[in-house]
C-alpha cells in the first residue's frame, strides 16, 4: 500500500516539476509525468478507464480550438473524468512527437508571442487542474511525506579510543577524547565530568517550596527547587535529604524518587536525582558559607503559571513540577 502511495506521489511530484519548469524543458518533463504514471498500477487503472470511451480524436476540435491572428485557445473539459482523459491524451500525443510543444504552446496558448508567457498559461489551464484531480482522487499522497533515507549502522555506539583530561576542578574534569564514530571514523568529544546531582520537590501547604538564587554562568538570579551536588559517589537520596534540609530549613520524613534528568547529554555525564520530598516539618536553615539564597513558597498554579510565562527556566524545576501535575 505505501509502496502505490509512494508512486502516485512521484507522479504528483513531476506534474508539480513540469508546472514549475520552463518550455524549454517541458518535453522531457511531460515524458517523466507518463513515466511516472505507468509506474503506478492505480493510475495506469484509473487513466485506461477515463480514456476507453473518451473519443480523443472527436473533442480535439472543440476544446483545442483556433481563431484568427494565430491566437488560439484551449479549454478544460467540465467534468473531471474527461479532463483526466483528454489531458492525458494530450500529453501522450505530445510525448509521442505527433506535435512539436513549441508550436502547440503558441498556436493554442498564444500570449505576445513570448514562449515563456504562453508556457505560463498552459500550466494554469491545463496542468494544475490536471494535478489537482488527481491529488483530490488520492488525498492520502497528497499529504503523503515520506521518510528521509537514513544512514544504515549495526550500532550506534561511539568508542573511547583514549581519555584526555584538560582541566580538573573543584568540581568538574574537562576532557578531549580521541574517540571513533560508529562507522570506524576517527572523532574528538569534548566531555565535562559531573558528579551529579540531587534536588527536592516539595509542596508545602499548598505550595511549592523554590530557592532563588545568583548563577554566575548566566549572569541573572534563577528560580529554581532546591538541590545540590553529589559528594564523591555519595547515596542521591541522602544527598537529596541533606540538601534540602540546609536550604529551606525543612525537614521531610521521606523522599519519593520522581525521576532522574539527563542536562545536557551533547557534553556532560551529569545526572540529576530528583525526588518528592513528604510529611515535612519546619527546622533550620544552614548553607555553607559561600551560598546566598532566598527561600519562596509559590502557590502550585502560579508555579506552572511561570513556566508559561518563561519566569520559570530552570530545567529540572520545570521537569518536576510537570511531572508532579501529571501524576
Amino acid at each position: 500500500m505505501e509502496e502505490n502511495i509512494v508512486k502516485i506521489k512521484r507522479f504528483i511530484t513531476a506534474c508539480d516539476e513540469l508546472i514549475a519548469g520552463s518550455y524549454r524543458d517541458a518535453e522531457e518533463k511531460i515524458s517523466e509525468v507518463l513515466k511516472c504514471l505507468a509506474a503506478s498500477e492505480d493510475l495506469t487503472g484509473l487513466f485506461s478507464a477515463v480514456t476507453e470511451e473518451f473519443d480523443y480524436v472527436a473533442s480535439k476540435s472543440y476544446y483545442l480550438r483556433e481563431t484568427s491572428g494565430r491566437r488560439g485557445t484551449a479549454y478544460l473539459p467540465t467534468g473531471r473524468v474527461d479532463a483526466l482523459a483528454f489531458v492525458f491524451c494530450l500529453l501522450a500525443e505530445i510525448d509521442a512527437g505527433a506535435m512539436r510543444f513549441n508550436d502547440f504552446l503558441l498556436r493554442y496558448f498564444y500570449v505576445d508571442g513570448s514562449y515563456t508567457a504562453s508556457f505560463s498559461l498552459f500550466a494554469d489551464r491545463i496542468m494544475r487542474p490536471f494535478r489537482d484531480i488527481v491529488k483530490e482522487a488520492y488525498p492520502a499522497c497528497a499529504q503523503y511525506v515520506p521518510m528521509p533515507a537514513m544512514r544504515s549502522v549495526s550500532s550506534l555506539e561511539e568508542k573511547t579510543v583514549q581519555r584526555n583530561v584538560l582541566f580538573e576542578g573543584k568540581i568538574i574534569k574537562l576532557r578531549c577524547d580521541d574517540a571513533l564514530l560508529p562507522d570506524g571514523k576517527a572523532c574528538k568529544r569534548e566531555v565535562v565530568e559531573h558528579p551529579g546531582g540531587a534536588a527536592v520537590l516539595c509542596v508545602y501547604e499548598g505550595k511549592v517550596v523554590l530557592v532563588r538564587q545568583f548563577r554566575y554562568a548566566y549572569g541573572e538570579e534563577i528560580l529554581e527547587i532546591p538541590a545540590g551536588k553529589l559528594d564523591g559517589g555519595e547515596d542521591p537520596a541522602g544527598a537529596a535529604m541533606r540538601e534540602f534540609g540546609e536550604e529551606t530549613g525543612l525537614t521531610a520524613k521521606s523522599l519519593t524518587h520522581l525521576l532522574t534528568l539527563y542536562p545536557s547529554p551533547g557534553y556532560t555525564n551529569e545526572k540529576i536525582y530528583i525526588y518528592e520530598a513528604a510529611e515535612v516539618s519546619a527546622g533550620s536553615q544552614h548553607l555553607d558559607g559561600d551560598e546566598f539564597l532566598r527561600v519562596e513558597y509559590v502557590a502550585l498554579e502560579d508555579a506552572y503559571d511561570m513556566i508559561a510565562r518563561g519566569e520559570i527556566k530552570d530545567a529540572k524545576t520545570i521537569a518536576a513540577l510537570l511531572m508532579y501535575k501529571n501524576r
